[in-house]
């Protein structure tokens, strides 16, 4: 994420975890282990007939809500998001990811359980360089009150984000920060994922967070959390940059800019990925 990710990374040996997706409700496992520098960071469905392989790149611009998708062919992965945040957090830039289904599992509802799972299977440095990718110039996405913009910030990954939920002060306020892995590892990966009642409710309704629970997920009602106590007062605001940082690393690269995020999520996050992927000015170049 910063200047001290100047190799890409892999890990030591595979990490393993077990768990229902938060969407489906379904279990599955997935299997984390190592590459060769150049793989990228790729699923695989070993559920599927052939064991299909979809790349981060993948993504799935006409998803379901709520969650970041990747697709190739008849090959897709839900929920990615929190597993990407864990390995952009570590600078994970290449590793291969067996899952026996369809959604990732959702865990706690954080990163953390994946930053866990990869320190303890250990993370070895490549002999390839892992180029940060260095915003120029101004850019911005917007899309209703959603609005993220990147500017140009050398040598760091800074992220400003501004939350507002009207008439629930637990979903408000701003927090910012410059990524490292100490920063992330201490002030990001821990805080779940979150929605408003009336918003869960409508989920459920729907068919959606079947595998979601008052422990994994912060269900905000005004200025309370039900049957839950937040980890950081505004977890809420930093489950967000957690998203931001994991959709945005269908880039697989660490990024040299400041990100300025107001109420934004998935689909404004791919929309921020998509132009910085037009970018073709790299440090050192």
């Amino acid at each position: 994420m910063t200047q001290s990710f100047i190799s890409g990374r892999t890990l030591r040996q595979c990490a393993t975890l077990s768990g229902e997706g938060l969407h489906s409700g379904r279990n599955t496992t997935v299997r984390i282990g190592p590459a060769k520098a150049g793989n990228g960071i790729r699923f695989v469905r070993t559920d599927l007939p052939g064991r299909p392989v979809v790349s981060i790149q993948d993504v799935d611009r006409n998803s379901p809500p709520f969650r970041t998708v990747i697709k190739r062919q008849a090959a897709e992965v839900h929920t990615i998001e929190h597993l990407l945040s864990a390995l952009a957090g570590l600078g994970i830039t290449d590793c291969e990811i067996e899952i026996d289904g369809l959604e990732v599992p959702g865990a706690d509802g954080s990163a953390l359980p994946f930053v866990e799972a990869i320190y303890s299977a250990g993370i070895v440095n490549l002999e390839s360089p892992n180029t940060p990718l260095v915003v120029r110039e101004p850019l911005c996405v917007e899309d209703g009150a959603a609005k993220i913009q990147a500017l140009p910030h050398a040598g760091e990954f800074k992220i400003s984000y501004t939350l507002h939920y009207p008439g629930h002060t637990l979903a408000q306020g701003s927090y910012e920060i410059v990524l490292s892995e100490e920063s992330y590892l201490r002030e990001i990966a821990p805080a779940r994922t979150f929605a408003i009642k009336k918003d869960a409710e409508a989920m459920r309704a729907a068919g959606l967070g079947r595998g979601a629970n008052f422990q994994n997920t912060c269900i905000i009602d005004g200025d309370q959390v039900l049957e839950t106590t937040l980890r950081f007062k505004d977890e809420p605001v930093r489950h967000k940059i957690l998203d931001l940082i994991g959709d945005l690393y269908v880039l697989r690269r660490p990024i040299h800019a400041h990100i300025i995020a107001t109420c934004s999520g998935h689909r404004t996050n791919a929309m921020l990925a998509a132009k910085l992927a037009e970018l073709t000015t790299v440090s050192g170049f």
